[in-house]
Formats: structure tokens, C-alpha cells, sequence
């Protein structure tokens, strides 16, 4: 990135500011801990019917693409549908009927209130004093380290899932905490007693591959290699411009749009607090090139230069760390301005910022905040204008007219100057429809025309959700907003609504109320649909123990996970798979033993020798027949080596070898077929029968070894009644049996 921006000459331009606007910027610059957030999310993807509730509103509204989130938003995604938001280390992203909120969003802290459907968090980086937390209706789940995370949340069952994929997280709810660990998961239930029972992670699910695909296209962005890495929204730009070294400028991103296109040009102004106006453009890639750098227009094309970039070891980082703004240009209007431009009444205008130009907010900050916000964005020729800047505007306040830039560089570019009446700012109405762009033979009244740092016009309640086409605006179910939730850290106070602080809006005419001083003047009356946080009380750590399939009883969630325009799929969480065959497990105790066929029954007789060890039984699933050998000798009662339930049996080997001969299974209760034995034949293994299928009871072969077993309780199970058989016939006498 060159440092040298080569800026055209600057003439001087007053900036015209009243007293009593001068003193209340003053005031709210001596309190560093009212900062505004230097992050948001952005809402970058939308699929389907997915709707918004503003901090402060108190109706829900189509929600609109690069939306800025923050403290007290709250996103509603209906059946068959999908939304994605991105913070400055974290992508989030919720499927169908599902519900997300923030209860808090700083440079610290990401608190996610998470009361029903489906979410994956991927977190990219997280720094030492950084946390994400999703709190849930069961517990809250602390993220511990960068990876991938899944969150389902049933109301109806008042059950939670966590899936670790990647990283590790803390459970923390009913005065107990425990970690979950990659390639594991948690259900959790109750809340004043928490229960949970951890498993092994199940396979990934359609909502989960829609994932792992838009992280996998966004790891390949080229655009990463220009940005700083706490830029939020530069995953678009790959797919809609072109990136050029520019003389002057270093790397610099072309946007793909026709020759009558201009920065802030495309989108509407929404009320969004504490910053106040904000900028929310219509075109897919619009978040970064209108929150960070500047835009410059260059032979003949509007490129967009981001923050400078300090690269260090193959690393690359900014100078600072990037400063989300509302909006990054300078207002010009007042009194009755713009009556000449033929656009109805007085009117507002704007111009974007260029390379090096100072950015003056309407909101509250420090003086660190403002040098910050500048620097992390462009490369400021002189940082002496900003402190002059500062000094002038948010300082003195005993001046009326103060230099803030020298002349806008993009002023004289063509279709840069936008404007529109007063009233639909106000509202939010789209540029498109109801401004103009300011002729360049009339731009000129710029150079004479007041400059301020905010446009003196006070929102109505259309600002904070201005209507986005005709699209109904889905209201979630009730208790997706209204289920409490538990938290580890309490989050701050609900938002002030709108009409509680309406008449100081006014009076501030465009720029953002002292939140503190009006929580103080105005009777505590938080949004109707507030959720209701419970902080978890202090907890002890212990250490949960893995189980290796999931019960069979376990509930399932309602909402089934699904791929952004795909047919849905199975429900989540999916039965866990099974594992492979583990050694043999003793049978419960009730299970009966193996018994030798009573000596009266008639059995065929294989030629056996003196002194042969015999191999052992195999043994049956509850409640089947026994297994009765046939034997020419009497043998004493052996018990038989039990297997786990549900566990295929095995042909016991034989010395002599024969083919295996398939067996039909025969209805349950009847009395086991016993294949004829062969010499020498090699042991083959029994296909698994249906659960309660008698098994095949094989013969008795030569050489077989006795193996030791547990011994069974003395039960004994009934006879077993073999079909009628034909006796054997005698066997002929010879001459030889005579003479005995």
C-alpha cells in the first residue's frame, strides 16, 4: 500500500456548526467508555422469507441485505429459509424457523440470544480478550477458541444440542460448567437443574454442508490478500469487480457497473444506534467499499481504496485495527438548501470522501475513537488535520465556523453530488426513487453551500426499518422471542424505544441522543417483546463422561436442517452412528443359559474321539430357544460365553471343511434348525438375522476347545420341543456282531 496518495490541491471549505450542537459533541467527548463499537454484523446472504426486528422497534420488518447489526437486533428466518451474517472473526448462520438476537455486540464481546431452530457459528480468530457467547434456554455456551460450531434449540422439548466440530466450548447453566471438546457433542435439558449428556458428534447434516461450502468459496477470496482482516463484508468482491494497482493508491478494487454509476448512490439511510445515519447499499459486495477505506475516481472509473495494510512476516494487518463507520462522506445542506435543485423543499446531499480526507461523525466518541477511525481507513497526509479537526468541531466551542476538510476531491467527479428532499431521508424512502444527482454545473453550490457533519434531519419511525419492496414480514412464533434464556455474562439493558426518546431526536435534529441521560429522564419502559435473561449463578466445573451412541429415547428436534433452496432433510440431531463390533460384553443376568439336550431325545450321532475339547456355544438374544448341541458322549452342562445384544452369531470353527449352507429364519418361538454336519469344513460367518429370530444351531464337529465363561444364575429355561423326526434306522447286524 503506497503512502504517498498524491492529493490534488486543496482549496478551503467552512464547515458551519451552531453552539448549541458544538456543546453537546463536547460533552459527550470526555467519556471514552461511550465509544461507540468499532464492529457489527453484517447481513451479507438471504434466502427465503427472513425478517428483522430493530433495536428499539416494536413491530418486525423485511429484513434487507447489508443491514449493519448490533446491540438489540433480532433475525427471524421462516420454513425453507436461510440467513447469514458475518462479524469481523466469525461467520453466523442460521436455517429454517430459526431465531437469533444480540444481546450485547462490542469490540469484546459477540452475546447471541439463541432460543429456537438451528445455527452454525464459524469462528476464524479470537483474540485473548474476545468471547462469543450463545445463550440458549438451557445454558449458556461459551466459544473458547477459533472452529466450527452447531446449535439446535427445540422449544417443544425445552432441549439443547451442541456439536463441536472444531475448537472447544463451555457449557455454563444450573451452577455446573463443563467443556465440550472437538468431534463431540452435548444435549442439554432444565434449567434451575441442568441435565446433559455428552456423545459423540454426529454426521453432518444438508445445513451443514451448505456451510462448509460457503466457507470453503470464502477461503479462496483473492479479495483477502488487500484487505485488513478486521474488514467486515469483503467476501463478495471477488464475484464483482476486479482489483488493479493503482499509481498513487497501491491495490485498488473496480467495481463492475455501468459509466453512470456513483458511490452511495444505490440503497436507502436507516436510523441505526448509537451511530445515527447509516448507509445500507443495495448491491451484493456494497458492505466494505461503504464502512472502510475511501473512494476515488480514476481515469475515468470510481475505484474503492481500502485501509492501509502493514505486511510482517507474511503476515498482513492494518495499521490499526479496521473502525466500522456509518457512512463515509461528508452532508451538505441546511436551512433551505436545495430549493434551487428543483427537487421539492429544502434537501440533503452528500458527497463520498477521497483518499486522505478527514471523516468528521455526528456521533458520540473520544478523541482517540476519532483518530482511530481515520487512520485505520485512509492514509491521512498530515495527521495534524486531524487533531485540528478534533479540536475545532468536538472541542471549542465558543466558534461558529470551523475548517474541517479542505475541498472534496470527489466533488468535481461526475455524479458524485447526490441529494433528496428532507422528508424522504427522513423516512428512508431509496435513493433511487426519490433522489437526484446533482448536475455538475450545480455542484459548485457545494463550494458555497453549508457543510455539516450530520444532516439536520431528525428519523421518524420508517428510518429504523425503511420497507424493502413488497415483501410480507414474517413475525416468529411467540416463544421463539419470548422464552428466557440463560446468559454467563448479563448483558446490558434492552433497548430504549424508539418513541421514548422521539422528542430528543428532534431536537438533536440528525444526530444520535445521549442513551445514558435518557435512560435517566425517561421512566424505564423496554420494548414489548424484550426477552428475559437469566444469568446463571456461580458454577462449579465438572467433567462430563462420553458416550458412545446416543440413547434410543433421545428426543429430536422439529425443525429439520435443510440447504438454502434444496429440499429439506433428515431431522437433527441424527442418530449417532454405530460403532464397530466391540469385544464381547457379559448378558444381563436374566438371560438364560445354554442346556444339553435331555438324553432321551433322539440325536444324530457324529463320529467323535475320546478326550475332545469342545468349542463353545454360540449364545442367543433374550428369550430365544436354547441352543442344544448334539453329542454322542454325556458331557457336563457348560455355560455359553454371552455377546452383546443385537450382535450377529458365529459359526463356530470345525476342522473339517464344508460349504455353508443358508438357513431359512423361521417365525419367533419355534425351535432352531440344526444343519447336518460335514467333516472339515472351515468357519464361515452367519449373516445377522432380524432381532427375536431363532438362530441356527450348528452341530457339534470334532476338536473343539472348551473355552471358560462367567457363570449364569441357576435359571432354567423351558424345553425346547424338537419337530417329530423319524428315529434312525436300526443299523444292520453283521456276521461279525453275531459272533459277540
Amino acid at each position: 500500500m503506497a503512502t504517498s496518495l498524491g492529493v490534488k490541491p486543496f482549496k478551503t471549505l467552512l464547515l458551519t456548526a451552531t453552539l448549541s450542537s458544538l456543546f453537546v459533541l463536547g460533552a459527550w467527548a470526555q467519556d471514552q467508555d461511550q465509544d461507540p463499537p468499532t464492529r457489527v454484523a453484517d447481513l451479507n446472504y438471504l434466502s427465503g422469507n427472513v425478517s428483522m426486528q430493530p433495536a428499539g422497534a416494536d413491530d418486525w420488518s423485511p429484513a434487507v441485505m447489508n443491514r449493519p447489526f448490533t446491540t438489540g437486533d433480532y433475525l427471524w428466518a421462516d420454513a425453507d429459509s436461510a440467513a447469514e451474517l458475518h462479524l469481523n472473526n466469525a461467520a453466523i448462520r442460521i436455517g429454517s424457523q430459526s431465531s437469533i438476537g444480540f444481546l450485547n455486540l462490542d469490540d469484546r464481546l459477540a452475546q447471541i440470544r439463541f432460543a429456537q431452530g438451528e445455527l452454525v457459528v464459524r469462528v476464524q480468530h479470537l483474540g485473548e480478550d474476545e468471547s462469543i457467547e450463545v445463550d440458549t434456554p438451557n445454558a449458556a455456551i461459551t466459544i473458547l477458541r477459533e472452529g466450527e460450531y452447531r446449535f439446535n434449540a427445540d422449544p417443544d422439548s425445552a432441549t439443547t444440542w451442541v456439536v463441536v466440530r472444531h475448537g472447544s466450548a463451555e457449557v455454563t447453566g444450573g451452577g455446573q460448567a463443563f467443556t465440550v471438546r472437538a468431534g463431540n457433542s452435548a444435549q442439554l435439558s432444565g434449567t434451575d437443574q441442568l441435565n446433559f449428556d455428552v456423545q459423540y458428534a454426529p454426521d453432518l447434516d444438508g445445513f451443514e454442508a451448505w456451510c462448509e461450502d460457503r466457507d470453503a468459496h470464502e477461503a479462496q477470496s483473492e479479495s483477502a490478500r488487500y484487505l485488513p482482516p478486521d474488514v467486515i463484508g469483503g467476501e463478495e468482491l471477488d464475484n464483482h469487480g476486479t482489483w488493479r494497482e493503482t499509481a498513487g493508491y497501491g491495490p485498488v478494487w473496480y467495481p463492475s457497473v455501468d459509466a453512470s454509476w456513483a458511490p452511495y448512490r444505490d440503497g436507502h439511510w436507516a436510523w441505526i444506534e448509537p451511530w445515527g445515519w447509516t448507509w445500507v447499499d443495495n448491491a451484493p459486495w456494497g458492505f466494505a467499499p461503504c464502512h472502510y477505506g475511501r473512494w476515488a475516481f480514476v481515469s475515468g472509473a470510481w475505484g474503492w481504496v481500502p485501509g492501509p495494510l502493514v505486511v510482517a512476516g507474511g503476515a498482513r494487518r492494518g495499521v490499526v485495527a479496521a473502525v466500522y463507520a456509518p457512512a463515509l462522506v461528508a452532508f451538505v445542506g441546511g436551512g433551505n438548501w436545495g430549493v434551487s435543485l428543483s427537487i421539492g423543499g429544502p434537501a440533503v446531499g452528500w458527497v463520498p470522501l477521497g483518499p486522505g480526507e478527514v471523516y468528521a461523525p455526528a456521533y458520540q466518541m473520544s478523541r482517540n475513537y476519532f483518530q482511530r477511525v481515520n487512520v485505520s481507513n485512509t492514509t491521512v497526509v498530515n495527521n495534524v488535520n486531524i487533531t485540528n479537526v478534533y479540536n475545532n468541531v468536538y472541542v471549542n466551542k465558543n466558534v461558529t465556523n470551523v475548517t474541517v476538510n479542505r475541498t472534496y476531491v470527489n466533488a468535481s467527479a461526475p455524479n458524485a453530488v447526490t441529494a433528496m428532499p428532507q422528508g424522504a431521508f427522513a423516512s428512508g424512502r431509496p435513493v433511487r426513487q426519490a433522489g437526484i444527482v446533482v448536475p455538475r454545473n450545480q455542484a459548485v453550490q457545494i463550494q458555497s453551500a453549508p457543510m455539516t457533519i450530520a444532516p439536520p434531519v431528525a428519523p421518524v419511525r420508517q428510518a429504523l426499518a425503511p420497507v424493502a419492496g413488497t415483501r410480507p414480514a414474517t413475525r416468529p412464533p411467540m416463544r421463539a422471542i419470548s422464552a428466557p434464556v440463560v446468559a454467563k455474562v448479563a448483558p446490558p439493558p434492552p433497548p430504549v424505544p424508539f418513541a421514548a426518546k422521539q422528542a430528543s431526536l428532534q431536537q438533536n435534529l440528525g444526530r444520535p441522543v445521549n442513551i445514558p441521560a435518557i435512560r435517566q429522564t425517561v421512566p424505564a419502559r423496554p420494548v414489548a417483546t424484550a426477552p428475559v435473561v437469566r444469568v446463571a449463578p456461580p458454577a462449579r466445573q465438572v467433567t462430563p463422561q462420553v458416550q458412545p451412541t446416543r440413547p434410543p429415547s433421545a428426543p429430536v428436534a422439529p425443525n429439520r436442517p435443510m440447504t438454502p433452496g434444496q429440499p429439506q432433510q433428515q431431522n437433527f440431531p441424527p442418530r449417532t452412528p454405530q460403532p464397530q463390533q466391540q469385544p464381547v460384553t457379559p448378558r444381563p443376568p436374566q438371560q438364560p443359559p445354554v442346556v444339553p439336550r435331555p438324553p432321551q431325545q433322539p440325536t444324530v450321532t457324529p463320529r467323535v474321539e475320546q478326550n475332545t475339547p469342545q468349542q463353545p456355544v454360540t449364545p442367543r438374544p433374550p428369550q430365544q430357544p436354547p441352543v442344544t448341541p448334539r453329542v454322542e458322549q454325556q458331557r457336563e452342562q457348560q455355560p455359553v460365553t454371552p455377546r452383546p445384544q443385537q450382535q450377529p452369531p458365529v459359526t463356530p470353527r470345525v476342522e473339517q471343511q464344508r460349504e455353508q449352507q443358508p438357513v431359512t429364519p423361521r417365525p419367533p418361538q419355534q425351535p432352531p434348525v440344526t444343519p447336518r454336519v460335514e467333516q472339515q469344513r472351515e468357519q464361515q460367518p452367519v449373516t445377522p438375522r432380524p432381532p427375536q429370530q431363532p438362530p441356527v444351531t450348528p452341530r457339534v464337529e470334532q476338536q473343539r476347545e472348551q473355552q471358560p465363561v462367567t457363570p449364569r444364575p441357576q435359571q432354567q429355561p423351558p424345553r425346547e420341543t424338537r419337530p417329530t423326526q423319524p428315529p434312525p434306522k436300526p443299523k444292520k447286524e453283521t456276521k461279525k456282531d453275531k459272533d459277540k
